[in-house]
């Protein structure tokens, strides 16, 4: 369940799913979640129909879906699965680059320019820390997802304790953070679609982003090799680690759409004024679900 969990909460939990708020609106996002646990179901079940209709060895996918489909089937998914993982770890690495640049940006600190070159450096560090770990041993691998899935826990705790309590200081309340509200939820409920960089967002596009989110499901499956009893723990622990998962998508959508607004200028005259969202009008936001991807750290 913890590895499956680890790979679905990600990047896209903290950094973008406020985004996705801001233009799906909290009941295309819901659809969103949804239509992604309703496909995840489906592999799952076919996940475990395999994995429980005899013995499941080390090997992880490869192994299941060779013994099913025959080893070229197998083999081919299995050189696919591998790039995905690479390109999803990537994905984590970047995310975690850049939340940390923000967070140093806000305590007047950087590297080296506080832009890309920070990214790379600490991309690197951190690709190399994982690499180590992975390097050592399964054995502490296990003992780091543990250690991961506890900050995890944490922080997905003091978001929603946070959101319940509301703003703490006016500098909050000008970036946008209203705490819960009825008017905020129901402005956030229907989708506001923008065009950003460039690009002229849909539902269709928007569900692309969010649902690589939820491919870590075979993340149980790849240990099968150090189950005790694999034909048993995959399907539990896979299907189980789904239903969390998607109920905390779906907290997460409820507690941003009703906690926050989606354009804040930030300046507390504004907040005064009652004129925090006229920044629109010249698209000079820089807070809000749309504009900060760090709008759940408010």
């Amino acid at each position: 369940m913890i590895p499956c969990l680890l790979n679905i909460w990600g990047v896209m939990l903290f950094l973008r799913l406020a985004w996705i708020v801001a233009q799906a609106g909290i009941g295309e996002s819901l659809l969103t979640i949804a239509i992604s646990t309703a496909v995840c179901i489906i592999t799952t079940l076919s996940l475990s129909a395999i994995c429980t209709n005899g013995e499941v060895k080390g090997g992880g996918i490869y192994f299941i879906i060779s013994r099913s489909l025959g080893p070229e089937f197998g083999a081919s998914v299995g050189i696919v699965f591998a790039f995905a993982n690479a390109v999803s770890a990537s994905m984590n690495t970047i995310g975690f680059c850049n939340s940390l640049n923000d967070l140093l940006k806000e305590h007047d600190l950087k590297i080296i320019d506080g832009g890309n070159n920070d990214v790379r450096i600490v991309g690197v560090i951190a690709i190399a820390v994982m690499i180590l770990i992975c390097a050592i041993g399964m054995e502490w691998e296990s003992k780091a997802q543990n250690f991961l899935i506890a900050i995890i826990l944490g922080a997905m705790a003091d978001f929603m304790i946070g959101a319940i309590m509301g703003p703490k200081s006016d500098d909050e309340a000008a970036k946008g953070f209203t705490g819960f509200t009825v008017s905020t939820f129901s402005e956030n409920w229907y989708s506001a679609y923008r065009t950003q960089d460039g690009i002229t967002y849909d539902f269709f596009q928007v569900f692309a982003i969010f649902f690589p989110s939820v491919t870590g499901i075979q993340a149980g499956a790849n240990i099968s090799g150090d189950l005790k009893d694999p034909a048993s723990s995959i399907p539990k622990g896979t299907m189980l680690a789904l239903l969390i998962s998607m109920a905390s998508y779906v907290t997460f959508v409820l507690f941003a759409g009703a906690a926050a607004i989606r354009d804040a200028s930030g300046n507390l005259t504004d907040l005064a004024n009652g004129t925090l969202t006229n920044c629109v009008e010249d698209l000079s936001c820089q807070y809000g679900l749309f504009n900060s991807y760090t709008v759940s750290s408010n």
